[in-house]
């Protein structure tokens, strides 16, 4: 059997001898005395160590050990990533610093904040979608569980708010990816502690029936494991069969599913065979078969058909001796020892040789936590992707964990929580930190909506260029507040906005032809929709090109060598002279792919101003039309135009 946890090296106050822990470790001991030395707080280290002791027992590596250790202190306090990596290793560095990210996992909320009223919000599967998303090894996995156990084990003396909000998120999220992984022994610890805090009285029952029928359960057990073993040695089948007790909220479960009391489950014993190769797994069932009636409707064959998570065993159950109901279990000690350590148990990093065969793809274990669904699993918007790999996950400051698109910002995070509240966004702390209402999230980063006391959403969040609103609820809000005020508000504001983009490209139109080849009955019913966004001043700018102002001024677009036809068009840009502005207007255009044909910058008539003339190549109005928007958005660019 496989222990999780054997018995620390204690010193005279109680605490962790961590000396004498150090000193029983060979090929670790090194790096985590280099770890060691880091902690500079006696609570996080004796947390370090009892985390570190659990892994250890799951057989991860050093890197991964000292991980651990390092884990507590460095979300309690800042920790210099480049001294974790000059003193303990590269790879301790790197998966701490996953770990770090993980983290805040722990403080997410389970249940759907009533503030979510547009739908039901799958609050805790967001929750395991985002924990998912945020580990790319299994080893994050297998820290990330095991030192939730050692906070469950330390809370025994914590008010009974925090040890119910613990055990709640170790029963709804960590036990079940424990199981999803097949760490086993992980997974009945979370359970037993969690189970203890939520229910008390009835685990207190049932530990009191467990230790009340301990000697009768007992020799029960073993008079069926001496007779087991007596006849495989008979039949040539050479195996070890020792009896399993079942932990306590299994038990109950089976209680609550089945609707029994203590004593029907109670008499149900479960005897484990575990043999050296899969052929004897068969061999050993017949014996099985053949000393005691089967029960037709109890048996598995997970080794012929093995569970997602990689489970191989044999379940059979029979009418054993003095006529009770005998559950047996079948398996290889490499399976055994599977089914204890799950993915841990044939971890080999970097792929080195001699990997179980089984083990070849180390991928298939993150593809099978990615399909954790269970019972209260909503489907995701059809319209707005399917799957984790097509949504982020990131969280209020109260720790309500929403899904978005990828690419999706904080302006769709706003109307995702409330339509209120984007309505009224003014701006966005991502991480604490001030942050663009364009910029793109990322899986675990918090969020926080600076409102007004108005609601007032800018026009400008409909731009497709601009990259504000990315979702379809939040452009749908946007233009249905839009169309609730006067018509007349929006004509002028869409008659603004296409003048202006017009004007910074120096053509001029005429709006009855304009409407009319955009599919409008009027000049009114185009500047309408354009006020409320069901159109974009960038989609008619392919329809603006043949009407220059003036004929010497339309854009001639002459052939290239290396392309389609192309003119050389100069940009004028005025800003806050500062440095590395020219270098971000650059940038812009550089990422849309466009030539510069020369440049020029010079500073203005005040201190503070600067004026750049950009010659761009570009192959349209359209392109010139995306180049001049794009370059608008730079920080500190005041006007942007065509010269």
């Amino acid at each position: 059997m496989v222990k999780l946890r054997d018995d620390l090296p204690r010193a005279s106050d109680g605490g962790v001898d961590v000396s004498a822990w150090l000193d029983g470790l060979s090929g670790q001991r090194a790096q985590l005395a280099a770890a060691i030395d880091l902690v500079q707080d006696e609570r996080a280290l004796r947390y370090g160590v009892d985390v570190a002791q659990m892994l250890l027992e799951l057989e991860l590596d050093a890197d991964a050990i000292a991980a651990g250790l390092l884990f507590e202190f460095a979300r309690e306090r800042t920790i210099d990533p480049r001294a974790v990596e000059a003193r303990v290793g590269a790879g301790t560095a790197k998966l701490l610093e996953t770990m770090l990210r993980v983290a805040p996992t722990a403080d997410y909320e389970l249940s759907s904040p009533s503030l979510f009223q547009h739908r039901a919000e799958a609050q805790l599967e967001n929750v395991r979608h985002l924990l998912v998303s945020l580990i790319d090894d299994p080893r994050v996995a297998a820290i990330k569980l095991a030192e939730r156990l050692v906070s469950l084990r330390s809370a025994k003396e914590a008010p009974v708010e925090t040890q119910q909000r613990l055990a709640e998120q170790a029963l709804r999220v960590f036990a079940p990816l424990a199981g999803r992984l097949g760490i086993g022994q992980l997974k009945w610890g979370l359970e037993d502690i969690a189970f203890r805090y939520l229910h008390s009285d009835e685990y207190r029952k049932i530990a009191a029936s467990l230790d009340a029928r301990r000697e009768e359960r007992e020799k029960a057990v073993q008079a069926a494991v001496e007779e087991l073993r007596s006849r495989l040695a008979k039949a040539g089948v050479e195996a070890e069969v020792e009896g399993r007790a079942k932990h306590i909220y299994s038990i109950w479960l089976k209680m609550q599913r089945k609707g029994i009391g203590f004593t029907e489950v109670y008499d149900v014993q479960a005897v484990r065979v575990v043999v050296e190769r899969t052929p004897q797994c068969y061999a050993a069932l017949g014996v099985v078969h053949t000393a005691w009636p089967h029960i037709p409707t109890e048996f598995d064959d997970y080794i012929a058909n093995p569970k997602d998570n990689g489970y191989r065993s044999i379940h059979t159950a029979v009418m054993g001796p003095a006529g009770r109901v005998l559950e047996v279990q079948i398996r290889t000690a490499e399976m055994h020892k599977e089914s204890e350590l799950g993915v841990c148990a044939h971890w080999t990093y970097k792929g080195e040789e001699g990997e179980a065969p089984h083990a070849a793809d180390k991928t298939r274990w993150l593809a099978q936590v990615l399909e954790w669904h269970d019972e209260d699993a909503v489907q995701l918007e059809a319209a707005e992707g399917q799957g984790v790999g097509d949504r982020i996950y990131v969280a209020t400051p109260q720790g309500h964990v929403i899904d978005l698109v990828q690419g999706a910002t904080p302006v769709d995070f706003a109307y995702r929580v409330h339509t209120e509240i984007g309505h009224r966004c003014l701006g966005a702390r991502v991480d604490g930190v001030e942050t663009a209402l364009n910029t793109p999230l990322f899986t675990g980063q918090t969020v926080e909506i600076v409102t007004g006391a108005e609601e007032n959403p800018r026009r400008e969040w409909l731009n497709p260029e601009a990259g504000y609103a990315k979702t379809a609820r939040a452009r749908s809000k946007i233009q249905a507040w839009l169309r609730e005020q006067l018509a007349e508000s929006n004509v002028k504001a869409g008659e603004s906005l296409l003048l202006d983009a017009l004007e910074r490209l120096d053509l001029t139109v005429d709006l009855p032809s304009l409407a009319a080849d955009a599919g409008y009955e009027t000049q009114e019913a185009l500047l309408q929709a354009l006020g409320v966004g069901e159109c974009h001043v960038i989609d008619l700018v392919r329809l603006v090109g043949p009407r220059p102002r003036r004929k010497a001024e339309q854009l001639s677009l002459l052939p290239a060598a290396d392309g389609p036809a192309r003119s050389v068009q100069r940009i004028r840009i005025t800003g806050r002279n500062r440095p590395g502005l020219l270098r971000d207007v650059s940038s812009v255009v550089a990422a849309m792919g466009i030539d510069v044909a020369g440049v020029s910058a010079r500073g203005g008539d005040a201190d503070d101003a600067a004026t750049i003339s950009l010659d761009a190549r570009v192959d349209s109005v359209l392109q010139l039309a995306r180049v001049i928007d794009r370059i608008r958005r730079v920080r500190d660019v005041r006007d942007v135009r065509r010269a």
